[in-house]
């Protein structure tokens, strides 16, 4: 009888097989179950107050603030205040050298004096030659009655011909000498006028000396604090092309005020007379208030965000703040106290559910007078949810049914693990969910979905009011999802209890 091997034995080889194929079914249904069982994550309603606030920077800084600066270049000679000091208005604050400036005033002086030599002297040409014109104007007078008496005899033939020219000749020299005493005295007179504008430049020169010399002392134009000074004695200040900075004075620092940058997105939030609280790092778990004065028409660009500049006026009584700390400032727009509330994350998270599942859960949670709005919001908004199908998104469905209520997460985004920006889209979205019907999913007790529909009230970007709706306090609502063994909620591994699977919080495709 031939030998018999052991792999020969059909029995072996069919246990063989049955040993690996429960093995390979036992690896199957673990990695499924741990790649698709997912755990809810829930969160509490519960009573408490909400509050909208916009939220900026800004920095400290006196109502009036001053620099003082000179006029004039020079070397400070001497300092009568320092940082901190209190001044009064007209106070001398510092002095410059005045030795240049005295020296050019004393030029100046001495020529306005030679103008005025000038000038004197055509005074004195212009009377002697007014006196010369007087006497010429006589000698003409004269000069003519003779030559008429001459001309009368000449005629009667009592005098000869070279006595009448003589006389003529004597007539024509004096009318001449009267033309030249007129222009003699119209030179004078022209050369006073110049002489006069030549003394009336060296006075304004003068003036201005004496301007630049009495510059040479700082003096404060107003009463307050010296915040800060920027030169020492002894150290140059050139005032050539621009005025250099000596002092800086805060007027009253007992009234100040913030400066903040307001995005253009809250700017229409804010009104003058609002009431505003804001932190300075100084002061760490202390708050300050102020009101708000103005909101300023200026925008400024910065990296292409749009900002304005709102102004809060503080009171400093007790002169702790200071000019230049940054304040973090908040503004309450609107708030509610003790109402029920939720966490933003439950309007923004929806099962994977096909459309009969949806309409299931909405039908045995007893919102089914919903579902239809729901549904054709959901069809509305197909053409703005494409992006959700991106990879790493929920599917854009997911995404337009929670858009059809309150404006939820456009990204489709199922928990509560979207990403900072996000966060920040959706606040902007929640804003305007005021008055707007929502639906929130639930556990029943029988371990199924189950949909509440609520009518919202104020949010704050991450709780929101219930106004209307079947939920109390302490009831749970799921939030998000996280899957065994994975973190990622992926749209294809979800799938809620009730439809098809097991129990205990988790379900099974």
């Amino acid at each position: 009888m031939s030998q018999r091997h052991w792999y020969s034995s059909k029995y072996l080889w069919l246990g063989l097989i049955l040993i690996t194929g429960s093995l390979g079914f036992g690896a199957w249904q673990f990695l499924t179950t741990k790649t698709e069982k997912p755990n809810y994550i829930f969160g509490t309603v519960d009573h408490g107050n909400i509050v909208t606030q916009v939220q900026m920077t800004g920095s400290l800084s006196a109502v009036t603030t001053v620099a003082v600066g000179t006029q004039v270049s020079g070397t400070v000679s001497e300092l009568y205040a320092d940082y901190n000091s209190e001044v009064k208005k007209d106070q001398i604050l510092a002095k410059l050298d005045p030795a240049l400036m005295q020296t050019a005033l004393d030029q100046a002086d001495a020529s306005v004096k030679t103008c005025e030599a000038v000038l004197n002297n055509d005074l004195a040409t212009i009377a002697t030659n007014k006196a010369n014109l007087e006497k010429a104007k006589v000698d003409v007078i004269n000069s003519t009655r003779k030559y008429k008496i001459m001309k009368e005899l000449f005629d009667e033939g009592l005098e000869t011909k070279d006595d009448m020219d003589s006389a003529q000749a004597t007539l024509e020299s004096s009318v001449a000498a009267q033309s030249a005493a007129d222009y003699q005295l119209a030179a004078a007179q022209a050369a006073l006028k110049a002489d006069q504008a030549r003394l009336d430049q060296a006075v304004a020169n003068l003036k201005n000396a004496q301007v630049n010399l009495d510059h040479c002392v700082i003096t404060s134009p107003i009463g307050g604090t010296v915040i800060s000074r920027a030169v020492d004695k002894g150290q140059t200040v050139a005032a050539s092309f621009s005025t250099p900075t000596m002092f800086t004075i805060g007027e009253d620092l007992t009234k100040m005020e913030v400066i903040t940058n307001t995005d253009e997105a809250d700017v229409g939030k804010l009104k003058a007379g609002m009431d505003a609280s804001f932190t300075v790092d100084a002061y760490s778990g202390e708050t300050f208030h102020g009101t708000i004065l103005q909101v300023r028409l200026a925008s400024s660009t910065v990296q292409n965000v749009v900002t304005y500049n709102a102004v809060i006026a503080v009171r400093n009584l007790d002169l702790r703040l200071k000019p230049g700390m940054t304040a973090n400032v908040k503004i309450v727009i609107d708030k509610v106290d003790n109402v029920l509330k939720l966490a933003n994350a439950a309007l923004r998270f929806r099962p994977e559910l096909s459309d009969a599942e949806m309409a299931a859960a909405f039908e045995r949670a007893g919102e089914a007078q919903f579902y239809s709005v729901y549904r054709n919001q959901e069809k509305g908004s197909q053409g703005g949810t494409q992006a959700g199908n991106q990879p790493g998104n929920q599917p854009g469905r997911a995404g337009s049914m929670a858009m059809g209520f309150a404006g939820g997460n456009r990204n489709g985004n199922a928990g509560g693990n979207a990403s900072q920006t996000d966060r920040g889209a959706q606040s902007s979205n929640d804003t305007a969910i005021r008055g707007r019907r929502a639906p929130v999913w639930i556990m029943g007790e029988d371990k199924l979905l189950r949909p509440v529909v609520l009518k919202l009230g104020l949010t704050d970007g991450v709780q929101t009011e219930i106004v209307e709706g079947k939920l109390k306090e302490g009831d749970k609502v799921i939030l998000s999802t996280e899957i065994a063994g994975n973190r990622s909620a992926g749209p294809a591994q979800t799938r809620a209890p009730g439809f098809g699977g097991p129990m205990g919080g988790m379900g099974r495709r």
